[in-house]
C-alpha cells in the first residue's frame, strides 16, 4: 500500500493545471483580440504618415490578434477563463479564418524580418564588389 494520502480540491480552488489552461486558452487570446483592436488603426495611421515598416509590423501584430480570435472561439474558452462548448456553427469559416490568418501573419513576418535582416547585411557590407 501506498503512504501517499490524496486529497481532493475543494470546489473553486484553482489548481496549476487549470491555471495553465485558464491562460493558455483564454487569457492570452484576448489580449491578442485586444492587441488587434489597438494595432489596426495604428497600423493604417502610420501607413499613411509613410511609416510603411512600423506600419506591416502593425498589420502582422494585428492579423495575429485575428487567428489569437478564431483560435479562441474554436477552443471554446470565453475571454473569463470559464470552458464555453466550442462554436458549432460556422466551425469551417472560423478554420478557414484562423488558417488564412496565420499564412498572412507567418509570411508578414518572415518578409519583414528579411527585409531587415537585409538592410543590417546593406549596412554591414558597403560595397560587395570591393575587396578594399
Amino acid at each position: 500500500m501506498s503512504d501517499v494520502i490524496r486529497q481532493s480540491t475543494v470546489a473553486g480552488e484553482l489548481t496549476l493545471p487549470e491555471l495553465l489552461k485558464r491562460v493558455a486558452y483564454a487569457e492570452v487570446p484576448a489580449r491578442f483580440y485586444a492587441v488587434l483592436q489597438v494595432c489596426a488603426p495604428f497600423a493604417v495611421q502610420f501607413w499613411v504618415w509613410g511609416w510603411h515598416r512600423t506600419a506591416g509590423w502593425l498589420g502582422v501584430a494585428s492579423v495575429f490578434g485575428l487567428w489569437a480570435l478564431a483560435q479562441q472561439r474554436m477552443t471554446g474558452y470565453s475571454d473569463d477563463g470559464a470552458p464555453q462548448p466550442p462554436a458549432s456553427s460556422g466551425r469551417r469559416l472560423w478554420r478557414f479564418i484562423r488558417g488564412a490568418a496565420a499564412a498572412v501573419a507567418t509570411s508578414g513576418a518572415a518578409i519583414l524580418a528579411l527585409e531587415a535582416l537585409l538592410r543590417i547585411m546593406q549596412g554591414v557590407v558597403k560595397c560587395a564588389g570591393c575587396a578594399g
